[in-house]
């Protein structure tokens, strides 16, 4: 008897043994939303509450209903607006650099020549860096009397007198150019990487056919570029606007909110008055004020995701787009709400109306950005004239200017760090390392120095009498703080790709009510800024006592990239043909192990991609560590800035930390470049 019929019948799983197709998305949905639920919708519920009551989180007394007060007092409180105006001139001044130098950049690198990929990969360091150990190392860099940006001022460009040097962290004028000029530096990149991806995007036959037409440079460059890669770039603005209103760690290392308050933004101030004053209540109202804008915000960003991906039905349906339809058939609102923009000027006017003279003083107070634009333009106008070998010759020398510039910081950093400690402070800089130094020897008068291994030993071992020559008496606290960092990076790490994983399957392969919805919440889990939410999360913490524990950072460090990690994930998901999956069914195949065996093999490199970025911001990771963490903290960013104080800044043992901490992002970078703007872009942008 032939049974080959037989062996290629289809296998018809038990009904009581296969689940339902609804049955198998929520077993893979659910732990990724209950989780979500339990440590934000809760956390933020409950302080929400508290921004109603007066509660300091020091005492035992319970919460006493205020009602409003905090409210009524935060609005009419002018130290709380001039914070909120640092804020904005900081985000205005530093995407306004970033997208002129990113852009640039991008134009400059859109062409053919040789080590371009490994020149483009060079500049993306700073971008994966920790912003601890870049705030700690400008600090160094800025400083007035031996800082290598003054002296590169004063002897090389000589535009600066040595008798005058300039205060960069001590002038309140100085201040926000510095906060501006470290953020650029290090964020820059990411708006050259998202703008290079769209130039590349561009058809050739749209040039090909200006050409035909005789077009001139400019006009390609306006007609063309300009249109074709806007859609990305305004992805690149949106999400650097969200960020730069949140930050807090370049801010709380590099200046300290200073000098007095002309650096202080609303995230600093609300750390301050959380955690320094333990005004509880009414941080907890400044936070949902904070929350509000950065809603606003990225449901801007999650509407242009959407769009980007190109998809009939995007991924995520907006409040906007609810607002827009509900609202279509009212004249004046319905005008308002059909566009996400102008529904946040007029709310951002309503809430700051009474602000809106000085904001503009403050802005035409900084001609400089105004003039710096408008000489931009200008030589962009007049490169676009010249023949084209002249314009690539040009272009490699900026790019040439552009790589030194991006990596002698980091090349200081990792110099500083081999230095004796006699050498680190002398002038002119030592850049050149040309022998082993011996004890107490003195600084030459060249660049040159010599290379020890002390500020490693010192950051590593804890000696007998503190002497650098006694017996190692036992470990210091730092290899047990990367140890923390690599423990608790790679189990968050671990429980938020799996997590992600069946989340993002179930997103992509199921029918989900309300699937829009659930994609935005989980989106904007991620756009919160970690200092507004780390208040109803210590309140918890500090319940549940799993402050200063390595569990509760594990817990918290997954949550927080669990919503990366889905929606990363779900766009990979996405690029596998569902015929795959329809063949296995109709083999026989029940979903779970059409997951486990078909699209979970498929799925691999997104997968691996997803778990190094969830590693690398883990071990990047300092609000939520500095702020839950004890002293001495338990993970290595918080660590960096310990070196710091009375008797003095350690800087050769900050930067060997700081070398140490360096390495994964650098492996990271090199290893994963072809897969760095996926996942910085939340997979909007594939290739």
């Amino acid at each position: 008897m032939d049974t080959s019929l037989q062996r290629t019948k289809p296998r018809t799983p038990s009904p009581r043994r296969a689940l339902s197709d609804r049955g198998t998305a929520n077993l893979l949905l659910l732990p990724t939303v209950l989780l979500l639920v339990a440590m934000n919708v809760f956390p933020l519920v409950w302080s929400l509450y508290l921004s109603f009551c007066s509660y300091t989180d020091t005492s035992h007394l319970t919460a006493k209903w205020l009602g409003t007060a905090n409210y009524d007092k935060l609005l009419g409180d002018p130290d709380i607006w001039k914070n909120f105006i640092v804020t904005a001139q900081f985000t205005l001044l530093s995407v306004g650099a970033q997208l002129l130098v990113g852009f640039g950049m991008a134009l400059l690198l859109n062409r053919t020549f040789r080590a371009k990929g490994i020149i483009t990969t060079l500049i993306l360091l700073p971008m994966m860096l920790s912003p601890v150990v870049v705030g700690m190392f400008w600090k160094f860099l800025l400083d007035a009397n031996w800082g290598l940006v003054n002296w590169l001022l004063q002897s090389v460009f000589h535009v600066q007198d040595r008798a005058h040097p300039m205060l960069w962290l001590s002038d309140p004028h100085n201040a926000m150019w510095s906060l501006v000029l470290v953020d650029t530096w290090m964020w820059s990149p990411f708006v050259m990487l998202i703008s290079l991806a769209g130039l590349n995007a561009v058809p050739p036959h749209l040039y090909e056919a200006a050409e035909v037409d005789r077009a001139s440079a400019w006009f390609k460059f306006r007609y063309i570029t300009l249109p074709m890669v806007s859609p990305l770039v305004m992805i690149a603005l949106l999400f650097r606007t969200i960020d730069c209103f949140k930050i807090f760690d370049l801010v709380y290392v590099l200046t300290g909110g200073g000098p007095g308050d002309a650096t202080k933004t609303v995230s600093f101030s609300l750390y301050q008055k959380a955690f320094d004053q333990h005004n509880t209540g009414y941080s907890c109202a400044l936070a949902y004020m904070i929350l509000l804008i950065i809603i606003g915000l990225a449901n801007l960003f999650i509407k242009y995701l959407a769009k980007v991906r190109g998809e009939g039905i995007p991924d995520a349906t907006t409040l906007s787009q609810t607002l827009a339809e509900r609202t279509q058939h009212l004249p004046l609102l319905g005008w308002l709400c059909a566009s996400p923009a102008r529904l946040l000027v007029l709310l951002l006017l309503g809430a700051f109306w009474r602000q809106i003279p000085g904001v503009l003083a403050s802005v035409l107070g900084h001609w400089q950005i105004v003039l710096g634009i408008a000489l931009a333009a200008v030589a962009i106008r007049v490169m676009m004239q010249l023949p084209t070998i002249v314009r690539n010759w040009l272009a490699y020398g900026a790019i040439a200017v552009a790589t030194v510039a991006y990596l002698l910081p980091i090349y200081m950093i990792v110099a500083t760090s081999f230095k004796p400690a006699t050498q680190i402070f002398s002038m002119p800089p030592k850049f050149v390392p040309t022998h082993i130094a011996v004890d107490r020897e003195k600084p030459s008068t060249g660049y040159d120095f010599g290379l020890t291994l002390k500020n490693y030993d010192a950051l590593l071992y804890k000696r007998v009498g503190n002497r650098p020559d006694a017996p190692v008496e036992r470990y210091a606290d730092f290899p047990m703080q990367v140890g923390n960092s690599l423990f608790i990076g790679g189990l968050s790490t671990f429980l938020a790709v799996a997590l992600g994983t069946m989340a993002a399957y179930a997103f992509a392969r199921f029918n989900i009510k309300g699937k829009g919805d659930l994609l935005f919440f989980i989106l904007s889990t991620r756009m919160l800024p970690a200092i507004a939410v780390v208040i109803p999360i210590y309140l918890m913490f500090q319940s549940l006592h799993l402050l200063d524990t390595r569990i509760g950072l594990v817990i918290l460090y997954t949550v927080f990239n669990l919503s990366f990690s889905t929606y990363l994930l779900k766009g990979f998901f996405d690029d596998i043909p569902h015929e795959y999956d329809d063949a296995a069914l109709l083999d026989g195949y029940s979903r779970l192990r059409t997951f486990w065996k078909i699209s979970l093999p498929q799925a691999l490199t997104g997968i691996a991609t997803t778990a190094v970025f969830c590693f690398i911001t883990a071990w990047n990771e300092f609000a939520f560590a500095q702020v839950l963490s004890g002293s001495p903290p338990l993970t290595a960013p918080p660590s960096i800035i310990g070196h710091t104080g009375s008797g003095g800044t350690e800087w050769g043992q900050i930067a060997a930390g700081a070398v140490i901490f360096l390495i994964p992002a650098a492996l990271f970078t090199f290893v994963m470049r072809k897969h760095l703007l996926r996942g910085v872009t939340f997979g909007a942008i594939k290739k």
